[in-house]
């Protein structure tokens, strides 16, 4: 434990140091060294939890009414803490290339290195503390720090309205929150996280689930299931590529810890919470998946894809508690060990695939998909990275992927003796799951294809070229970690096996090893079957380099007939909205889209246009119900005549009685 407290020491002195006045250039290594030895700290005490050594605990005493804080890293939390840490300096070192037009300017870049220091020291708060105050302290940071990280180009309206409706959001699910922890604390007179799980262990009934849905609540706003989404595409948008890329794949994934660890500590949950579970998180998935198919900014189609990779991981996670619900270790394993694999493997791809949309980002000056087009033979490294994310985000072999998902399917289409409401129910999910697979795949084929293939479509663009090492080291590494998951997908299972085992030790008769060892088997299977077809694409690729220099080193003697297009241009390729425009319209009661246009006008016209963008109805419906609530509110104010005394005086009467009857009711009636 001391290592822990020494990390986190390590870490704020390094956010202290990149706020001296100094170098931009030094500010940002002091946060980069900081962060590097924590992780080495880190790492000598959560990689031996993880991989079988006994649990770490400590206590520090604290001033009252808070008592003494209480520390404790199990399985679980060695789990997110080992790769959490890692692709957080990642990104640090993503953002030395990202931020380079900042170092030699006035503006303080040691802020933002600080922020990212603060976002790591969160992380320790919120995976080791037992203390219901360490915890949400972990919490508000990692909030605060990520507004602020959002929000870093803030002279821009649209940067600042989304960091206010991401500060806003984040801070409703505070509300559920606390107001689960007070509920806690009430029946339990305890701060001790395990304290609150003992009691709901022990007290199922209405108090239990109302508990249950808060905390869902809370977690669902933190991790952008549908609908607590609509803060997430705005916010990726707006924040720096290395930004969305560490909320996305690592920050918003301590929502998901969240709801893991309670159900872990809660003991039996109750059938209808993972069919809850299911239903919640397949309604993200399928909604999440169709919103990326219609958007033209490719930071938001990687932000509500996930919206869709929280809700696969939710599956599982839904089907771990039936399974415990059951008594069936199966289910168990798969469920939450094919739930916690695919919040691994997120990671790895979705922060590629925000690198490599910042890369594009960083040359280019834009991100608009349809402004794009032919960057595959300028920026090699970043198409390859993209499209290697992009197999691995649709759950396509041979990729990382792939096994996660796989391991959930083999939980919906379970042989255990249940009855077969619940297995058409459970097929019903994998079909959904598929769906949601091929929706994925169609997404990102229309945005490697229109950006990375073809020919350049804006030519007031600048040329482009790869970006910084700075910013493809960080992009190539986890590229190297989708396909390697991919192909010993049993390294991935590794890792999350002791967290799986301690739910399986929650059911009576816990065969954990056993079970374990029957889910290492099947993945060893797919990874040898994903490394053959890795080896068969390599073949193929090498096979159709040589035959490409072979046919340029012979002479074009005759070009083909050309159908009357001698010199196609750029305005003859499909675009993104051509691409998806079929399938967008069979799904237009949900895909809400918007349509911009200028009718040409005279022989010659130039400025003409149609713009086709896909809206968040749930946002739209949103802002639409508190522009009414203003206006009514303004009707009713003047209907009332605030300035009337009798108004106020009836108010506090009303306010007195409802007061009293409270009162009388907390103390069941006067003697």
């Amino acid at each position: 434990m001391n290592q822990l407290i020494e990390a986190v020491l390590v870490l704020m002195a390094g956010g202290a140091l990149a706020l001296l006045p100094a170098r931009n250039i030094v500010r940002a290594s002091a946060g980069l060294v900081s962060q590097m030895i924590a992780l080495v700290l880190v790492g000598s005490v959560a990689l031996p939890v993880l991989f079988g050594g006994p649990d770490v605990t400590g206590d520090m005493p604290w001033a009252y009414p808070i008592g003494t804080l209480h520390f404790r890293l199990d399985a679980l939390g060695a789990f997110f803490l080992s790769w959490s840490l890692p692709m957080t300096l990642l990104g640090s070192v993503y953002a030395m290339g990202y931020m380079r037009k900042y170092f030699d300017s006035p503006r303080h870049i040691g802020v933002h290195f600080g922020l990212l220091n603060m976002i790591s020291l969160s992380f320790i708060l919120v995976y080791v503390g037992e203390h219901a105050v360490t915890f949400l302290l972990g919490w508000e940071i990692a909030a605060l720090s990520a507004w602020l990280l959002v929000i870093w180009d803030y002279p821009n309206q649209k940067v600042r309205f989304a960091g206010f409706n991401y500060l806003v959001s984040t801070h409703v699910g505070l509300i559920f929150l606390v107001a689960a922890v007070m509920i806690l604390y009430t029946n339990t007179q305890s701060w001790f996280l395990d304290d609150y799980g003992d009691w709901m262990s022990q007290n199922p009934g209405t108090v239990r689930n109302t508990v249950f849905l808060l905390l869902v609540t809370s977690f669902g706003l933190k991790s952008a299931f549908f609908p607590f989404h609509s803060w997430l595409p705005r916010a990726h948008a707006a924040a720096p590529a290395h930004v969305s890329a560490l909320m996305s794949g690592v920050i918003h994934k301590a929502g998901l810890y969240a709801l893991v660890h309670f159900l872990m500590i809660s003991g039996k949950p109750d059938e209808w919470m993972g069919w809850f579970l299911i239903a919640f998180s397949v309604t993200s998935a399928v909604v999440g998946g169709l919103y990326t198919v219609g958007q033209r900014d490719l930071k938001r189609l990687l932000g509500y894809s996930s919206t869709e990779n929280v809700g696969i991981a939710g599956i599982g996670f839904g089907v771990g508690c039936l399974g415990l619900s059951w008594d069936m270790p199966t289910l168990v394993a798969l469920g939450f060990g094919g739930g916690l694999l695919h919040v691994l493997n997120h990671a790895f791809f979705k922060c590629q695939l925000f690198y490599a949309a910042g890369c594009v980002y960083q040359i280019k000056h834009v991100i608009d998909i349809e402004r794009l087009g032919g960057l595959f033979k300028l920026m090699p490294v970043t198409a390859v990275c993209f499209i290697i994310g992009g197999v691995a985000i649709s759950a396509l072999p041979p990729f990382n992927g792939f096994a996660s998902e796989f391991l959930i399917y083999s939980g919906l289409f379970t042989g255990e003796s249940i009855n077969i409401w619940a297995k058409l129910t459970l097929a019903l999910t994998a079909a959904a799951l598929a769906f949601v697979g091929a929706v994925s795949a169609l997404s990102i084929t229309r945005a490697f294809g229109v950006i990375f293939l073809g020919n350049a479509r804006d030519a007031s663009l600048p040329e482009a070229h790869e970006a910084s090492g700075w910013m493809l080291f960080p992009m190539v590494v986890h590229t190297i970690g989708t396909v390697v998951l991919g192909v010993a997908p049993t390294l991935g299972f590794a890792m999350v096996a002791a967290p799986t085992a301690l739910f399986l030790h929650l059911t009576p008769d816990a065969v954990a090893l056993d079970t374990l060892q029957s889910v290492t088997g099947t993945l060893l299977r797919i990874g040898a079957i994903s490394a053959g077809l890795v080896a068969v694409l390599v073949v193929v690729l090498a096979l159709v380099g040589l035959r490409a220099r072979l046919k340029r080193q012979t002479p074009n003697r005759n070009a083909t007939w050309g159908c009357g297009y001698g010199a196609p241009n750029a305005r003859m390729q499909y675009t993104g909205g051509s691409f998806s425009a079929d399938f967008a319209g069979r799904f237009k009661n949900i895909m809400l889209m918007l349509q911009r246009e200028k009718a040409p006008a005279g022989y010659f016209p130039r400025d003409s246009y149609v713009i086709t963008d896909c809206v968040d109805a749930v946002e739209r419906r949103l802002f639409a119900v508190i522009s009414h609530g203003d206006e009514s509110a303004s009707d009713l104010s003047q209907k009332l005549h605030e300035d009337d005394p009798r108004l106020a005086f009836s108010a506090g009467l009303a306010a007195i009685v409802a007061i009293g009857a409270l009162v009388l009711l907390a103390e069941g009636g006067l003697p």
